[in-house]
């Protein structure tokens, strides 16, 4: 089918939209391609060169006369639960490829139990979480299993991801997308339940599986020797990395078990720090989880459409240190990126996601991830930007 655009980019107007909009006008991919919003005026502030689409997400004739122009939709308009499911049903059902940033399990959830099936009938590749959230896991996690086998003639049984050193701000929809997450949780049952399913995105979150939990204490990493504390992220991209897996017909096994945490340096000042990010994880999960307090950080909280500084962005890096084993052997491997994680680095997952979806040969459409949708076509372009993946030792 012939369609006027390679890729709409909506929410352009806002933070992070706008970083992914600059990025993609800069590819050397030249695709044919527009940007949507709800401001005519704030679209053309931004003074790209491109055709601009007023819609608003929420009309859903709006949103289907739209979609079916493009061959990809790519949207950073969240909380992806209040208004994204418009968006991501009127491309599945017509059959246009899909990729966003969203970090929220239950909508996701959603979205998978009501039009994945939909969506491999239609054609139409949707990919969830494009951005830091959870592009380093699931593709660090595929490829260091690529490089496992390659040295030893198997897969990992057990891969942990650490997430280490790390310099970067939070954008106010990414902590919107939280606050939302948390409210949902405290409203309804089924959410809180899914949440709490290490497997709770695969496609049988019931199924017969390792018993697995998300870290939520102190422990000690030997291959690295290093100490280790929660992630706040690992209860999204877990899952994500299982769904894959899943997804993949289980190809390390049917035992496989992934793991993430962040680490802190084996010494005594990265004690110092393990216990003060645990003091500081258990204070904002008790804020979440109580509806006075959560709306007052709504408060003060960065909001949506907010972040950092590009002096800020310019400093950030991040690195992520994946331990794969089996038992008898293991493998360090690396992602990396010199770039502000949840902005510079961001905007190049979710660009280069878009170009694949909209450039690249790939395979089966539904609901999935990026390593299952794009692989290592997405592997080799984040790399050209210059995002590392490498066995470090």
């Amino acid at each position: 089918m012939t369609r006027d655009f390679d890729l709409i980019v909506f929410g352009a107007t806002g933070f992070t939209g706008r970083l992914v909009a600059e990025y993609i006008s800069r590819s050397a991919d030249k695709p044919r391609w527009a940007i949507a919003g709800r401001s005519q005026a704030k679209l053309d502030a931004l003074g790209l060169d491109v055709p601009s689409l007023i819609v608003d997400t929420l009309d859903r004739k709006a949103v289907d006369a739209t979609v079916k122009r493009t061959k990809v939709v790519c949207t950073t308009v969240g909380p992806y639960a209040k208004y994204g499911s418009e968006l991501l049903a009127a491309c599945a059902a017509a059959g246009t490829h899909y990729c966003d940033l969203t970090g929220e399990p239950q909508w996701m959830r959603r979205m998978i139990d009501q039009h994945h099936e939909g969506a491999k009938a239609s054609g139409a590749r949707i990919v969830h979480t494009c951005g830091f959230d959870s592009i380093p896991s699931d593709l660090g996690t595929f490829a260091a299993q690529h490089e496992f086998h390659r040295r030893f003639g198997r897969h990992a049984s057990k891969v942990t991801a650490l997430f280490g050193e790390m310099s970067g701000g939070l954008s106010g929809g990414t902590i919107a997308s939280a606050l939302e997450t948390a409210r949902e949780a405290g409203t309804d049952v089924a959410v809180r339940k899914n949440l709490g399913n290490p497997y709770g995105l695969d496609p049988d979150p019931n199924g017969s599986r390792p018993r697995v939990r998300d870290e939520s204490s102190i422990g000690w990493e030997p291959h690295l020797k290093m100490f280790t504390v929660p992630f706040v992220m690992a209860q999204i991209n877990t899952r994500v990395v299982r769904r894959a897996h899943a997804l993949g017909g289980f190809p390390w096994g049917e035992n496989f078990i992934y793991r993430e945490v962040m680490s802190a340096p084996g010494k005594p000042t990265g004690l110092v720090r393990a216990v003060g990010v645990m003091g500081f994880l258990s204070a904002v999960a008790f804020a979440m989880k109580r509806p006075k307090l959560r709306e007052l950080l709504a408060k003060r909280v960065p909001q949506p459409g907010s972040g950092p500084s590009q002096g800020a962005r310019e400093r950030g890096h991040w690195k992520v240190r994946f331990v794969a084993e089996d038992g008898q052997d293991h493998l360090i491997y690396l992602a990396a990126d010199d770039a502000d994680p949840g902005y510079g680095s961001t905007a190049k997952m979710l660009g280069e996601s878009a170009l694949c979806l909209a450039k690249d040969e790939l395979g089966a459409p539904g609901i999935s991830t990026p390593s299952v949708a794009m692989g290592q076509r997405l592997l080799d372009r984040l790399r050209r930007t210059g995002l590392t993946f490498e066995a470090a030792g």
